[in-house]
């Protein structure tokens, strides 16, 4: 993981929804790096996903491997919404990526 990453906070997210608060940021203790779409943002969830994985690797994104070459990302943005209880899971590069519906992401090693 991205060693200057931010320590793991809480957050409220950038969408309208009572209650919910999600960590964004890096968890030392798990080694898991979080971060929180913004459902009210233009940009896709497969962008976010994205930059979070740029995030964990220190990568910068135009050079890393494609995640179209491992998961269709037109169909990411497609299934996941905020309206559904959908999760999914998918491994990158030697990375295990995790999103939900509710626009978390979690990125393992």
């Amino acid at each position: 993981m991205k060693e200057n990453c931010e320590r793991l906070t809480d957050v409220e997210p950038a969408y309208d929804s009572p209650g919910l608060v999600d960590r964004v940021g890096y968890d030392p203790t798990t080694e898991t790096y979080h971060a929180l779409h913004d459902w009210t943002s233009d940009s896709p969830l497969s962008i976010t996903v994205v930059e979070a994985l740029a995030t964990a690797t220190g990568d910068e994104p135009t050079e890393m491997r494609p995640i179209h070459s491992v998961i269709d990302t037109d169909a990411l943005d497609r299934v996941l919404s905020r309206d559904d209880t959908v999760m999914l899971s998918f491994t990158w590069e030697d990375h295990d990526v995790q999103v939900s519906s509710s626009g978390e992401i979690i990125v393992s090693r």
